[in-house]
């Protein structure tokens, strides 16, 4: 497996159940080539438990979290208990876009007569982190944009052409709860001026609503929940970083 992708840990991901026994299950997962990963009992949810044969069948699809990932030995556990369902929705929500966007690609190649676009889907891909989220970038940006890739100039054409008539540009958002304070004598400063700075380098549009000290809410806007989260992920790790030493900061939910 070595210079191949390799899940990592608290990443979720689509996999398919193989076998289910008194200890647990064993899955393929979907985004990494079939790699096998187990399932504990102890990381499946409560409820499911006592009827897991019944639950858990093979071939099912299920989104679970990678708890442990050890490339040297292909040792992955997965875990379906610290999943939030957060986490599945957005996961269920990508999967689905994904679906749609290798469907676009499909008929622009078939307009042009061809049987499949397996290089071109392989290469947007890659390049932008999903199908989806490359179509994005195509109808923002225009066909020369995967023209640059090594993609046909009459595929990017149609592909672009396709998806500007299917895409609309939605605005999603994410909200969390977070804590920081500083019991230094000027500490209202100190949180005014850090949050000020987490706004202004997020790089996106951000609103962040006081609740009650020590509380706050931010809501991250973006394109697609996936670029939401990314950002939201910045934005906090500016906070830590800027109030390091002089309070501080977790987030809450």
């Amino acid at each position: 497996m070595s210079g191949q992708a390799f899940p990592e840990i608290g990443e979720v991901i689509l996999a398919t159940i193989e076998d289910v026994s008194s200890s647990g299950a064993w899955v393929t997962l979907d985004e990494y080539g079939g790699l096998k990963a187990y399932l504990p009992e102890n990381e499946i949810l409560r409820s499911m438990v006592k009827n897991k044969d019944r639950v858990l069948k093979p071939k099912q699809k299920i989104v679970v979290k990678v708890i442990k990932a050890d490339r040297s030995k292909l040792d992955v556990d997965v875990s379906l208990k610290q999943l939030t369902q957060d986490e599945q929705r957005i996961k269920l929500i990508e999967l689905k876009k994904s679906k749609w966007a290798e469907s676009v690609i499909n008929i622009a190649a078939q307009k042009l007569g061809r049987k499949n676009a397996e290089i071109e889907t392989k290469l947007i891909a890659e390049k932008f982190d999903g199908l989806y989220n490359g179509l994005e970038h195509i109808v923002k940006e225009g066909p020369q944009l995967i023209v640059n890739l090594g993609i046909d100039q009459q595929f990017a054409e149609m592909l672009y052409k396709l998806s500007a008539e299917r895409i609309k540009q939605p605005t999603v958002k994410i909200s969390k709860v977070f804590e920081i304070y500083s019991q230094l004598p000027e500490g209202i400063e100190v949180v005014k001026n850090v949050l000020t700075k987490a706004k202004e380098n997020s790089g996106s549009k951000v609103k962040i609503q006081y609740i009650s000290a020590p509380r706050y809410r931010i809501t991250c806007y973006a394109n697609n929940y996936k670029e939401a989260e990314k950002n939201l992920k910045k934005i906090f790790s500016g906070i830590e970083k800027n109030v390091n030493g002089k309070g501080n900061f977790r987030v809450v939910e």
